[in-house]
C-alpha cells in the first residue's frame, strides 16, 4: 500500500466515521471519537495518521494518542484528500502554508502561531540528543501513535487501544523508514511490547524486522512525566551508543 494510500485510509477510519454515523453501533472507539464533543467542536477533527515524512525520517516518535486545540488549522472531512495529505506529511515544513513553525509552534485559526507546544519540543530536542546535531522537524525525525484519534489526558485510549492497534499500527512501520522507534510513555510502551514480544523490563530491543528494514524499539517516559527523559539518564551507555551507531551507519547490529 502507498504512503497516501494509508494516509487516506486513516484520516477517514471506517470505525470513526461508524461510531459519529451510527449512534447504535458497538465500537469501542465511541469514547475517543465522542469526545470532541465535549469540546464544542461542530466539525470532526480527523484521526491523525502521522506528522512528517515518514517515509525518510530514520527516527519515529511513537506516542499514546495525540492531544488536540479547538484554536489551531487541523484537517475535517471538508478537506481534500490532497490538503490533507500536505498537511501530514509536510506539517513540520514544506507545504502549502507553514503548518508548524520552528517544529513546535502551530499555526491557528485566527492567522497567528501558537506558544511552543511541550511535546514537539522535547521530542526535537531527544532528536538532537540522539543525532547530536541540529535538527530538521518532519525530516530527521516524524511522529505517530498508536491511537490516531485526538483526545486530551488520552481520554478513550484505554478502550480504543487494542482495535487502532490491529488495524493500522504494523501497516505504518512497515512504511516508515526509521531504524529507530522511540516510545513514549506507558500505553505506547505497552502495545509496542505486546505486539513485538518485547520483554517489560527492556528499555532497548533486539533489533526487529519489520517492512524491509531491521528496527530498534526503544522506551522513554512520556513528556509529561515528572524527571529526567533523555536518552543519556534513561538508557545505559552502551545502548544510547547503539542507537547512535544505527542511525549513522544505516547499519543495527
Amino acid at each position: 500500500m502507498s504512503e497516501k494510500s494509508l494516509l487516506d485510509e486513516i484520516a477517514n477510519c471506517h470505525y470513526a466515521r461508524q461510531c459519529l454515523g451510527d449512534s447504535a453501533a458497538v465500537n469501542p472507539c465511541r469514547k475517543i471519537v465522542e469526545y470532541q464533543n465535549t469540546l464544542g467542536i461542530t466539525k470532526f477533527h480527523i484521526p491523525e495518521p502521522w506528522s512528517g515524512q515518514i517515509e525518510k525520517a530514520p527516527i519515529l516518535f511513537l506516542s499514546s494518542n495525540p492531544s488536540i486545540s479547538c484554536d489551531e488549522v487541523y484537517p475535517n472531512w471538508d478537506w481534500s484528500s490532497t490538503e490533507v495529505y500536505d498537511y501530514f506529511n509536510n506539517r513540520f515544513g514544506g507545504g502549502d502554508k507553514n503548518w508548524i513553525i520552528s517544529g513546535t509552534r502551530s499555526l491557528q485559526i485566527d492567522g497567528t502561531y501558537s506558544r511552543a507546544t511541550p511535546f514537539w519540543a522535547a521530542v526535537r530536542q531527544r532528536s538532537i540528543e540522539l543525532l547530536q546535531r541540529d535538527v530538521i522537524p518532519g525530516l530527521d525525525y516524524a511522529l505517530t501513535e498508536i491511537v490516531h484519534c485526538k483526545s486530551r489526558k488520552e481520554i478513550g485510549v484505554k478502550q480504543s487501544q487494542e482495535q487502532c492497534v490491529q488495524a493500522y499500527l504494523r501497516r505504518i512501520l512497515e512504511l516508515a523508514k526509521a531504524r529507530v522507534i522511540v516510545v513514549l510513555g506507558v500505553p505506547a510502551k505497552q502495545a509496542i511490547q505486546k505486539e513485538f514480544e518485547i520483554p517489560p523490563e527492556k528499555l532497548l530491543s533486539e533489533p526487529i524486522e519489520i517492512g524491509d528494514h531491521q528496527r530498534l524499539f526503544t522506551f522513554l517516559p512520556h513528556p509529561n512525566a515528572r524527571g529526567d527523559r533523555s536518552f543519556a539518564k534513561c538508557l545505559q551507555h552502551n545502548e544510547l551508543e547503539k542507537l547512535r551507531y544505527a542511525l549513522a551507519t544505516e547499519s543495527i547490529t
